[in-house]
């Protein structure tokens, strides 16, 4: 019997209801379900749950998956729901709102937990070791169930199994892809299990890329309190495969100063700095003026509004704005762009020309690639190209808070790639735009049209006379009036005879 619970990235009660009574073939629990109308039971369960949810809270729900090994036919819905009504009683508690539903959809059966977080006295579900607690209990009612568990029970007889930590877990749940640190600590488990001796095993995880830290001991720095792995961005802590220093002492039978010596021998020196700049050519007289709802410079503090440094203590990014150009110190992209829109509030429009190592040059052309900006001396890869495309298909759900502008350039490069972006991307233009404005058209919809092209030539348009100024939600709706007489009147050209049509003034498209 496996037992797993199922994160809630973005907690829809009522559609998981929905997917759960849908596919039951029995429903058990304290909630009530109507089963002649599933939509409106799953509604109520919703309304009910999101009525104790508090403002701290995303989600008041709780969903666990139970698996079984037995067949369909080896094990009754009866029996199930048994089952899961005593995990509930003996691990949750029945005095909250639960839900249990039996679903045979796949080779084998498995039973559905939807439960409320908060108990009828209004406290939420906390169980310190929640999940060495569930597969506990899950052993005891395999063997009073008589339930196979096979499967499962040579990973239970693993004396250093490869345990995740709680970003990993989100990450396989949501994707169903191994992680990089369940695929690293799998291969480390390997590598000392292959080597018979400690130097041999450090030489193993030098040469396969891994990086080597020692911890010194505070009270004695000559002394080792313990050191860690890392591969790339993901950092593996020993003890938590069985590499801790008290068990490479156990396995080669050396003393602790041994084993000491040996990782301080293969213990890489901290990278230096990162440094890197970005200039561009003389622009207007300086204008500072960000836009604390766009601009990244809330997440960068400054004394003396030239070095700026982010408040993240988890960053060391820093940056330097001067006249007509910007350096780093140990830059990331939010840092990047907070010095790129530096530059263009001083006027600047690029090209901008960059200083520094690739991956800085490669990191600076992904954000002003995606700000609408250009660089003048890099030039990008197929995989710099497809990064950009999973960058910004990534960001499709924030539209149109997310505000990507690509350089037509840029947009021509993935195309030949092969690579569809989609036409959000492109500047919006209004049905109609494409048309020449009638006569009947308000004189609002004229001013509109002239002040966009007024501020295109940075020149500031003539003030109304004696016409109250309309807000940008009006004109988009005049907009959509407009558009929608002029598709009414499309569709009555439709009915006309051919030698009408002749008769029509063509609508002739230019490319500017």
């Amino acid at each position: 019997m496996l037992i797993k619970e199922v994160p809630r990235i973005k907690p829809n009660t009522r559609n998981l209801a929905n997917y759960v009574l849908k596919k039951a073939s029995k429903i058990s629990g304290n909630i009530p379900v109507d089963t002649a109308n599933l939509n409106e039971s799953a509604k109520a369960i919703e309304l009910d749950f999101n009525s104790r949810l508090t403002a701290k809270q995303k989600s008041n729900e709780m969903h666990y998956i139970v698996s079984f090994e037995e067949l369909h036919k080896d094990i009754s819905d009866d029996k199930l729901m048994r089952i899961g009504n005593e995990l509930i009683e003996r691990h949750f508690g029945d005095n909250r709102n639960f839900l249990i539903a039996v679903h045979r959809d796949t080779n084998n059966p498995h039973l559905h937990l939807v439960m409320e977080n908060r108990d009828f006295d209004n406290k939420p579900f906390y169980k310190k070791d929640n999940y060495r607690g569930l597969e506990s209990l899950a052993q005891k009612l395999e063997k009073k169930y008589s339930l196979k568990n096979g499967q499962i029970s040579e990973s239970r007889n693993d004396p250093n199994p490869t345990r995740l930590n709680y970003s990993a877990k989100q990450y396989e749940n949501r994707t169903g892809q191994e992680s990089d640190e369940k695929k690293y600590k799998n291969e480390l488990k390997s590598i000392l299990s292959n080597f018979k001796t400690p130097e041999a095993l450090f030489q193993a995880l030098n040469e396969e890329g891994y990086t080597i830290r020692a911890n010194k001991s505070k009270t004695d720095p000559a002394r080792l309190s313990g050191y860690y792995i890392s591969k790339g961005s993901t950092s593996i802590k020993p003890s938590s495969i069985g590499f801790q220093m008290s068990k490479l002492i156990e396995k080669y039978k050396v003393d602790e100063n041994g084993i000491a010596e040996l990782i301080l021998r293969y213990e890489l020196p901290l990278p230096p700095d990162e440094s890197g700049e970005i200039s561009s050519s003389p622009g207007p007289d300086p204008k500072p003026r960000p836009n604390r709802r766009e601009s990244l410079y809330t997440k960068f503090q400054t004394s003396d509004g030239v070095n700026y440094t982010s408040k993240n203590e988890k960053y060391k990014a820093s940056f330097k704005v001067l006249p007509n150009s910007v350096s780093f110190t140990n830059p990331n992209e939010i840092s990047i762009k907070a010095g790129l829109q530096a530059l263009v509030e001083q006027g600047s429009t690029g090209p901008f020309h960059l200083t520094g190592s690739d991956d800085f040059k490669r990191k600076t052309w992904i954000v002003s690639a995606m700000m609408g900006l250009e660089v003048s001396n890099y030039q990008p890869t197929q995989s710099d190209l497809s990064a950009l495309f999973k960058r910004v298909k990534a960001n499709q759900d924030k539209y149109p808070k997310t505000k990507i502008k690509i350089l037509e350039t840029h947009l021509d490069a993935l195309k030949k790639e092969g690579f569809a972006i989609d036409t959000m991307l492109e500047a919006p233009v209004s049905f109609s735009s494409l048309f020449t404005p009638e006569a009947n058209q308000t004189n609002n919809q004229f001013e509109h049209n002239e002040e966009i092209e007024m501020k295109n030539k940075n020149t500031k348009p003539a003030p109304a006379i004696n016409q109250p100024q309309k807000s940008r939600a009006e004109l988009m709706f005049d907009e959509m009036d407009t558009d929608s007489k002029l598709l009414k009147s499309i569709s009555k050209q439709k009915d006309k005879t051919l030698n009408g049509l002749q008769n029509l003034n063509p609508i002739k498209l230019e490319t500017p």
